[in-house]
């Protein structure tokens, strides 16, 4: 009952913010390219002549700029707050997005185009929205990151058929064009309106409780985050842009493949609830280990030269998505939990990068063993012993500090 009451008092103050942060996530630099690749590689392919490898060297380009530039936008959100960051980036991804065929005139054209959406929108990462929930729940935090970082599910679930029906109707020009008109047109006014800090939070400026950035660094907890999440993400990151692909090799129809892109994005919105839910109760690394694990049974199915069954297919998508949707979650969480709020938008936003660097770099590689052997089952066999491997590190994270806040 105590639990309960405190989820409802804590809701009722910051349920507006959960809602911004929830859109923000879903137009945001860690949503809307990652999980709309895949729609656009064949069309990219068709068009320019490029491989797989360099079509998705691009998304490799973003997170490798994000890797130098978004400790900054760390930086930022500490000193200056989350909603100040999250307009700015807002205005800046949308740009970006815009501009990105007008880079496409090469290969290197094309990479350009990608690090410059990480130099003006890396703060739509989740670091930002993230920080600002941090701030206003403590007995309820699980769930309310949850329910914000869902928002990259719903753009799973609505971006393949919605970009799958511009880009038959017009070209996939038009298709970024449109993502990045929907965030300037329909996210920034719904963040405008909704997204604050808490005014706890802004009254103490600096002085939040937490670790120093240097002892944080030399905590092999912070470390033991960074490996585990990173072999995952490299895995997911792999999987999840080459679904489509992959399904579309073995002679299903792009339509029926972008369904399945789109079961995904509801598993990580499941993935996304139910882990909040169960690290606001539980101890959140061994939660990680479990969920974390997952998608070794969906590599295993997805294997092979033949179409699997539609449950086969389905499963498999259910379990990659579960893991994608509960990683962010428990990388936030670890990081208020084990290290305050003092320093959290630097902190996590060093996380942030390292797991987005892992899954930009993980699509070319996948796309340079489909070049080289016609066939994504060796990235399989790898990405099935990541998840059987990486997870397990967690279980030496150790308790909660009692210092911080419960």
């Amino acid at each position: 009952m105590n639990q309960m009451s405190s989820y409802r008092t804590e809701f009722s103050r910051g349920w507006k913010t959960v809602a911004g942060g929830t859109v923000g996530m879903m137009f945001g630099i860690s949503a809307l390219p990652f999980y709309t690749l895949g729609i656009f590689m064949k069309p990219i392919q068709a068009e320019m002549g490029w491989g797989r490898e360099q079509v998705q060297l691009g998304f490799a380009s973003l997170m490798v700029t994000m890797l130098f530039c978004n400790w900054a936008w760390g930086l930022a959100v500490d000193r200056y707050g989350s909603r100040k960051v999250a307009l700015a980036a807002q205005v800046g991804l949308g740009t970006a997005l815009i501009l990105l065929p007008s880079f496409a005139v090469s290969v290197t054209g094309w990479y350009l185009g990608w690090a410059l959406m990480a130099l003006m929108g890396a703060g739509t990462s989740p670091v930002t929205w993230t920080r600002c929930i941090m701030g206003w729940f403590t007995k309820a935090r699980g769930m309310a990151l949850g329910l914000t970082l869902m928002g990259t599910g719903f753009t799973a679930v609505l971006a393949p058929p919605l970009l799958t029906a511009v880009i038959t109707a017009w070209d996939w020009q038009m298709g970024y064009r449109m993502l990045g008109a929907s965030v300037i047109l329909l996210a920034l006014p719904f963040v405008f309106a909704t997204f604050r800090d808490a005014p706890d939070v802004v009254a103490a400026g600096l002085n939040l409780p937490g670790t120093s950035r240097k002892d944080a660094f030399k905590d092999y907890r912070f470390w033991i985050i960074m490996v585990s999440i990173c072999g995952v993400a490299f895995a997911l990151g792999g999987i999840i842009p080459n679904l489509v692909p992959l399904l579309t090799d073995r002679g299903m129809g792009l339509v029926e493949a972008a369904g399945y892109a789109s079961l995904v994005g509801l598993a990580v919105i499941a993935g996304r609830v139910g882990a909040g839910l169960l690290i606001d109760r539980l101890w959140a690394p061994g939660v990680g280990v479990v969920l974390l694990m997952l998608p070794l049974g969906g590599c295993l199915l997805l294997m092979g030269s033949e179409l699997p069954a539609p449950a086969i297919i389905a499963l498999a998508a259910v379990l990659v998505g579960l893991t994608a949707g509960a990683e962010f979650d428990l990388v936030a969480f670890m990081i208020g939990r084990y290290f305050g709020m003092r320093n959290y938008g630097v902190l996590y936003a060093i996380q942030t990068v390292a797991l987005l660097v892992m899954s930009g770099l993980a699509p070319a590689v996948f796309g340079r063993i489909f070049d080289q052997t016609g066939s994504y089952d060796s990235a399989l066999v790898i990405s099935a012993w990541i998840f059987g491997l990486a997870p397990l590190t967690l279980l030496f994270m150790g308790r909660y500090p009692e210092s911080f806040d419960k």
